[in-house]
């Protein structure tokens, strides 16, 4: 019945669509005319014998200066297309390594001449052997294109033996708060995190440390995508990260491993490897990274409330000791059927084990006077695995034609114990009693997606894209709480329960690419998105009850004003969902007077996103102004109970917060072996909530600074300091404190090129992971601070080795559409 309701579903969705793409064609009814128009050139690449040769690089150059119009690869049977060609004069180079380059004479298109096939082209072999050829392009930190920052991990000396995590909080406008386990862009929560752009699914809070688990070793880059397009969900108003490991393009066996040891506070390494097997129709790659951390983390807290005529002050100290072992595997498998269809594979697969002991030591205080004293010594375990496994399938009908299906299952498994042992002492530090307390939460998660899309050209000028997606999660959550009582532990029935949460989502849409001259590109699209959500517990039914639809536009706009000046407006409407522990209730204890609580009437969260940019070269300047309904922010404070002293946080719904940012990117080459890269970030935020119904208004301003200084040293050697600088800011209600962090590394390749090593200095000053935070509320003397040192001060020795052929192969791009997914769990 409900796979009945599925399909019924899909195909509502897809009338939709289609009618979506009928209402623009009759808008624009020119574009089905332009259909046998479209521009083509095409040919064949062979050698001396006419014999087709494949895998050959074909480029498209311009007559009149030579520049880069496209690039292709010619197909298992020599044959290669360039399609939706301007007006213009053009020729083509064929090259391939043991072959010399050959062009074609120049190739006019024009109306009359809108489908040219070239002559074919002949590669004659080289007469001479060669023994070793190396070819080498080095990209800069960053990259500043149109819709997203690119940053090339793989180039950088400070990320050495660092991780992903490390790498995304010295990334621009990217704020990682690991005290609430959340990531921040431009100041806006809702992001979404992708790897190799596919969807983690991973609760936020477990995707941080995650994310602390993946070697910088096996990363390629890293994309943060501000404006994603119509194609991608509608989820999160920060847009979409997406990670790149790195896959190498060679044909053969080839690859790479490295090797970590460092010491901060304690000592730390990790090990990984990816390799790569490119034969023919198959390619079959993978690879595996452990990762080994050890920690020791000061923090204090304090909460302060009035109790009558009293002033009540409950103030912590204390230490954690913590310790992680992650593994990550990926494994997959390409098979070409024939020139048109790819089927692949893709099971991936993490192991995160992490332990931590702490004690701490808090003081009640009653009008500064001490009054009890608790000792308490805490021991945690939180134990995450993952399985998912992928099946693609594409087809390519014609050229700029193409079919793409997409199955995914996903699973995760989340086991949290946690035992408190209290010992409370009064105001002359004499025994008074002991409580023992001991929580649970064991949490599996099932999620499943099926996606199709389907990309054809309109004539010679525009690109349709439509596609289809489902997805179904299923979410238990089985949180139990025992206090210990006479020798025996007895269950805190209202902390007790076991809750499932089922969320089905059904999405269509439908994207038009207008290219109107060859200066001017104009993108259109809109999404349709349909939830349903029920939430309940072996006690109570349809504590959330939900079945909603919305639309989602965007358009994109882009105008080349020469050679060296362009500019970009985009639009987007986002959605931010409640994730899915958010909305369970149940209760967790931070301390004996600190509890964090799911809230059940948490409601989505809506956004209206502009953004305009001006490049100037490589130079880039933008602004953006977001405007969101109903934001959610999570570990906000929800009540204080005057009577216990209990301090209760939870995510809540805030009525509003607006948010408006000016980015400059500034890539500046000093000399021959000194460049830098310099970005600023300069935000306006506006906050509207209320704290037992008194109005709430926090207006600020704040900036982060982030650089990166590369010197290249004589006899192969590289020195790099990165830095990075946030001003006073607000997470939530909570005022944060400056934070800095400065990092450093020398690099050595040697002669053979394989060869690499790095030393490196991250966080130098032990300043980058201190969370300072204020909180008042609209209460005569009531506030909450605190401070934590996440301990990630590090010199880490790091020896990569590259192995393998170097043929180059066309390198399949793979897209999964899990990407699309909400990161909805939340740890």
């Amino acid at each position: 019945m409900k796979a009945d309701k599925s399909v019924m579903m899909l195909k509502k969705l897809m009338i939709i669509c289609f009618w979506i793409s009928g209402s623009i064609l009759s808008i624009h009814p020119s574009l089905g005319a332009q259909n046998n128009d479209k521009t083509i050139i095409k040919g064949l690449i062979t050698d001396r014998s006419l014999q087709p040769i494949n895998n050959v690089s074909v480029i498209l150059l311009r007559v009149k200066d030579s520049s880069l119009v496209k690039g292709s690869i010619a197909d298992a049977n020599g044959k290669f297309s360039f399609i939706n060609i301007p007006f213009g004069k053009y020729y083509i180079t064929a090259s391939m390594l043991q072959y010399q380059a050959a062009s074609t004479s120049t190739i006019v298109i024009d109306a009359e001449h809108a489908d040219v096939n070239v002559p074919s082209l002949i590669l004659q072999s080289e007469t001479r052997q060669l023994e070793t050829v190396i070819v080498s392009a080095k990209k800069p930190m960053f990259e500043q294109k149109i819709d997203r920052m690119v940053i090339n991990v793989k180039n950088s000396v400070t990320n050495a033996g660092g991780t992903a995590l490390d790498v995304l909080e010295k990334s621009p406008g990217v704020t990682v708060n690991r005290q609430n386990n959340n990531i921040a862009i431009n100041g806006k929560k809702g992001v979404v995190v992708m790897i190799n752009s596919k969807i983690s699914y991973m609760p936020m809070e477990s995707l941080v440390q995650f994310l602390g688990g993946i070697s910088a070793g096996n990363i390629e880059k890293i994309e943060l995508i501000t404006t994603p397009p119509a194609k991608y969900d509608a989820e999160g108003n920060a847009g979409y990260i997406n990670i790149v490991l790195i896959n190498n393009p060679n044909t053969g066996i080839n690859g790479s491993y490295f090797v970590t040891a460092g010491y901060g506070k304690r000592a730390l390494g990790g090990a990984g490897t990816n390799i790569n097997y490119r034969n023919g129709k198959l390619n079959i790659y993978g690879n595996y990274n452990f990762d080994y951390v050890t920690y020791e983390q000061p923090g204090e807290g304090t909460t302060q409330l009035t109790k009558g005529a009293n002033i009540i002050n409950n103030s912590s100290t204390g230490i954690r000791h913590g310790q992680r072992n992650v593994n990550n595997l990926r494994m997959g498998i390409d098979y070409q059927l024939d020139s048109a269809t790819i089927i692949g594979a893709l099971v991936s697969g993490y192991n995160n084990y992490w332990t931590m002991d702490a004690v701490s030591t808090e003081t009640i205080r009653k009008n500064t006077v001490i009054d009890t004293s608790i000792e308490n010594a805490t021991k945690e375990i939180n134990h995450w695995q993952n399985l998912m496994t992928n099946l693609n399938f594409q087809h390519t009908f014609k050229p700029g034609r193409i079919l793409y299906f997409d199955a995914n299952y996903i699973y995760y498994h989340d086991n949290n114990p946690i035992s408190y042992t209290n010992i409370f002492l009064n105001n002359s530090k004499q025994y008074l009693f002991t409580n023992e307390i001991r929580s649970g939460k064991i949490t599996p998660i099932n999620i499943g997606v099926l996606s199709m899309d389907y990309t054809t050209p309109l004539g010679t000028k525009t690109t349709m894209e439509l596609g289809v997606k489902t997805t179904f999660s299923k979410f238990t959550n089985d949180v139990s709480v025992d206090n210990y009582k006479g020798n025996t532990w007895i269950p805190e029935n209202m902390l007790t329960a076991n809750y499932l949460l089922k969320e089905n989502i059904a999405a269509a849409y439908s994207s038009f690419t207008f290219n109107l001259n060859p200066k001017t590109t104009i993108k259109a699209g809109l999404r349709y998105e349909y939830t349903t959500s029920n939430l309940g517990s072996t006690q109570t039914a349809n504590i959330v009850d939900r079945k909603y639809g919305e639309l989602f536009p965007t358009f994109y706009i882009s105008q080349k004003l020469n050679e060296d000046n362009s500019v970009n407006f985009s639009y987007s409407r986002r959605i931010t969902r409640p994730t899915f522990n958010d909305l369970a209730p149940f209760t967790i204890f931070f301390d004996p007077k600190t509890f964090f609580t799911g809230n059940p009437a948490l409601q989505p969260a809506i956004a209206n996103s502009i953004q305009a940019s001006y490049l100037v070269k490589k130079l880039i300047f933008s602004i953006s102004y977001t405007n969101e309904k109903n934001t959610i922010e999570g570990f906000q404070t929800q009540r204080i109970d005057t009577i216990t002293n209990m301090l209760y946080l939870t995510a809540r719904n805030f009525n509003s917060e607006q948010f408006a940012t000016a980015s400059f990117s500034l890539p500046i080459v000093v000399t021959k072996h000194w460049n830098m890269q310099n970005n600023i970030n300069i935000d306006w935020r506006q906050i509207n909530t209320s704290y037992n119904n008194l109005p709430v208004r926090i207006t600020v301003f704040d900036y982060n600074i982030n650089t990166t200084q590369r010197f290249t040293l004589p006899k192969d050697f590289t020195f790099e300091v990165t830095g990075f600088y946030y001003s006073t800011g607000y997470w939530g209600t909570s005022k944060t404190d400056p934070i800095y962090q400065v990092d450093a590394g020398i690099q050595k390749k040697f002669k053979n090129n394989k060869d690499i090593l790095r030393f490196t200095a991250n966080d130098m000053f032990n300043s980058g992971t201190t969370f300072k935070y204020v909180e008042k509320l609209p209460i005569s003397g009531t506030y909450i601070s605190g401070s934590f040192n996440f301990g990630m001060l590090a010199y880490k020795l790091t020896f990569t080795h590259n192995f393998g052929n170097n043929t180059l192969k066309e390198k399949r791009n793979r897209l999964t559409h899990a990407e699309d997914e909400l990161n909805r769990v939340r740890n």
